[in-house]
C-alpha cells in the first residue's frame, strides 16, 4: 500500500511538472476563433509579438488611423506587441485591431492546454474587454 501511495504521488508531481507553462510555449502559429486567419507568435529579446500570416479575406488595412498605412495589406502586420512573460501569463502587451484601427492593452494565457491560447484586449481594466480563443495550428 505504501508503494502504491508513493507511485501515485510521483505521478502527480511529474504530471504537474510537465504541464507547467514556460515563456516560449507561446511561440508558434495559431488559428483565429473562426479559422479565418492565422497568426504567428514570435520572440525578440524576451519580448513576444504576433503578426498576421494568413487571412481568408486578405484585404487592406483600411481602418488604420494613419492614412499613409491604409493601402498596406493586413498580411504581415505585427498586431501584437510587447508581451512579457510573468507568472504563467504574457502581460503588458498591446493589440492593434484591423477591424477598427484601435489599439488595446492586452494579455494572454493558456486555458486548458498549450494548444488553446486566450487573448484578451481591453481598455483600462481587464474587466472591460473581450477575449478571443486561438488554437495552435497542427501541421
Amino acid at each position: 500500500m505504501k508503494k502504491l501511495v508513493l507511485l501515485i504521488a510521483a505521478l502527480v508531481v511529474s504530471v504537474n511538472t510537465f504541464s507547467q507553462v514556460v515563456a516560449d510555449d507561446v511561440i508558434g502559429q495559431f488559428w483565429t476563433e473562426k479559422k479565418e486567419g492565422k497568426i504567428e507568435i514570435y520572440k525578440e529579446n524576451d519580448i513576444y509579438f504576433g503578426k498576421i500570416i494568413w487571412r481568408k479575406d486578405a484585404r487592406l488595412d483600411t481602418e488604420n488611423p494613419d492614412e499613409a498605412l491604409r493601402d498596406r495589406s493586413v498580411i504581415g502586420i505585427v498586431f501584437m506587441e510587447d508581451f512579457v512573460f510573468d507568472g504563467g501569463k504574457w502581460v503588458d502587451g498591446e493589440i492593434y485591431s484591423i477591424d477598427n484601427g484601435n489599439v488595446y492593452a492586452s494579455k494572454m494565457w493558456f486555458e486548458d492546454d498549450k494548444d488553446t491560447l486566450k487573448l484578451r484586449g481591453f481598455v483600462g481594466l481587464s474587466l472591460f474587454g473581450k477575449t478571443a480563443t486561438l488554437t495552435r495550428v497542427k501541421e
